[in-house]
């Protein structure tokens, strides 16, 4: 993960006199988040206006990777399972004064939580005690159906309360939000999602005529990701005659889609992913297939972008507002599998559609990129 972190002239990070001096908090352990913090950290390493420095779970899947940050790290031992969430939380305490004890001493203005971790309520008096303002990033305004992280989102919610400014990355979770906290002073503003890169997006390249057309299913399988959505349209594009293949990435249970997508020889891998291996399916892909059935925003079509793919998404929650129609990607016209279908077969069909669609990708990448995130987040950090 940090094989570009080592360019990155670090003495900056000492010797700087910026205006705004931030934290980034993450304390999960695995997932998207992981590489989102990661990104954000390099991200703001190159804005000379700022002063950064990241906090992360020590049990976090990637921590070695952050030791690239060098002085701008600082590690906090968490839990390793779920049931250390409670049976650690004595530990609260020491933890609360010395993440304020490294605030205080780095003089910072700001602590970004990046996503409300089970602890990060119990957090914010030691924040604030330090002297340093607490906003936090509210990824979904209401529990995604099959989510286990659904039995803490009560605990991880606390923290929109305690925030000065609770930051949405779509208008969908933002007006949800609203509706679920009328009356409670929330400060709430709308930004976007910015795109992830696990490498630099491939360079353009042409389709050539006969090829199939590779599409990928990517992330881990819950109930609101759609997978029998997605398998309806393999099938319904296979009635139709035309030449795709497919491939299904990410953990979870496959339920009766399993024996479908063997019918379909599709390619499988039913586990959690390294880095590379998600490297490696973006690489032999050519289009991202975002079939939720319900959603706030889509960490998959950001990721599907950084790696320079076009997406086709059903019209649900924040999906529309990430993709620009017919530019970088299409919308389906409705949430079935017939939709899909309909979408992916213009795609393989309509000459040139393919290609202007992915130079649309790389087109937008600077509009949605990390560094432009961030500096929306010193922004408002300095309200």
């Amino acid at each position: 993960m940090g094989e570009n972190v080592n360019r990155l002239d670090l003495r900056a990070f000492q010797s700087v006199q910026p205006n705004t001096r931030l934290l980034l908090l993450y304390l999960g352990r695995r997932g998207a988040m992981t590489r989102f913090t990661f990104d954000a950290m390099r991200a703001s390493l190159s804005l000379s206006e700022l002063q950064v420095s990241v906090c992360i779970s020590k049990q976090n899947e990637n921590f070695a990777s952050y030791s690239d940050f060098g002085p701008a790290l600082i590690g906090i031992d968490t839990f390793n399972n779920h049931a250390g969430a409670l049976l650690s939380a004595w530990r609260i305490p020491s933890i609360g004064r010395h993440l304020a004890a490294e605030i205080a001493q780095r003089r910072v203005t700001a602590v970004i939580d990046l996503m409300p971790h089970v602890w990060s309520s119990f957090l914010v008096p030691y924040i604030r005690k330090a002297g340093a303002r607490y906003l936090t990033i509210a990824h979904d305004a209401q529990a995604h159906p099959g989510d286990m992280t659904a039995l803490v989102k009560g605990l991880t919610d606390r923290a929109f309360g305690q925030a000065d400014t609770v930051i949405a990355l779509s208008a969908s979770v933002a007006r949800d939000l609203q509706a679920a906290h009328r009356g409670d002073g929330l400060r709430l503003v709308t930004l976007f999602h910015p795109i992830l890169s696990y490498r630099s997006p491939r360079l353009p390249r042409h389709r050539q005529a006969g090829q199939p057309l590779r599409l990928l299913f990517f992330g881990r399988i819950m109930p609101y990701k759609g997978l029998s959505l997605f398998v309806d349209m393999l099938e319904i594009l296979r009635e139709r005659g035309l030449s795709v293949e497919a491939g299904v990435f990410g953990e979870g249970d496959l339920g009766p889609e399993a024996s479908r997508l063997a019918a379909l020889d599709a390619e499988v891998a039913n586990r959690w992913l390294s880095d590379g291996e998600i490297v490696s399916a973006f690489d032999r892909y050519d289009l991202v297939v975002v079939s939720h059935v319900e959603a706030s925003q889509s960490g998959v079509i950001a990721t599907a972008f950084g790696a320079g793919l076009p997406v086709v998404t059903t019209p649900v929650g924040g999906l529309p507002e990430q993709v620009n129609h017919n530019v970088d990607g299409l919308i389906a016209a409705e949430l079935s599998g017939q939709a899909l279908a309909n979408a992916v077969e213009r795609i393989a069909l309509e000459k040139g559609l393919y290609d202007v669609l992915f130079a649309g990708v790389r087109k937008q990448l600077n509009d949605r990129s990390m560094q432009r995130f961030v500096s929306e987040l010193a922004r408002l950090a300095r309200e």
